[in-house]
């Protein structure tokens, strides 16, 4: 798979996000503000630890923090439903 498309970033994203989640469920498997600020915390971790070559594909193609905010908010939300869990 090419990583230098929007996709394939948003798909890595939500994979690391997705596994992170899973690999710390008591921490991401709620809601609640402080899951919901853990997953913000996630994203922004990601962003900061990118390596040169990932923030020069990131520039070329548009992507900001913000979208990396959003790919691992759906990756919570595909993880919890995934987990029997609903958003109202």
């Amino acid at each position: 798979m090419a990583k230098n498309t929007l996709e394939a970033v948003k798909h890595e994203i939500q994979e690391l996000a997705i596994g992170n989640y899973k690999s710390y469920p008591d921490e991401y498997e709620s809601t609640d503000a402080n899951a919901i600020s853990s997953v913000r915390s996630l994203a922004k971790g990601y962003w900061d630890s990118r390596e040169y070559k990932e923030i020069a594909r990131d520039e070329k193609l548009g992507i900001n923090l913000e979208d990396y905010q959003v790919w691992t908010r759906e990756a919570h939300e595909i993880f919890m439903k995934a987990n029997g869990h609903s958003f109202n």
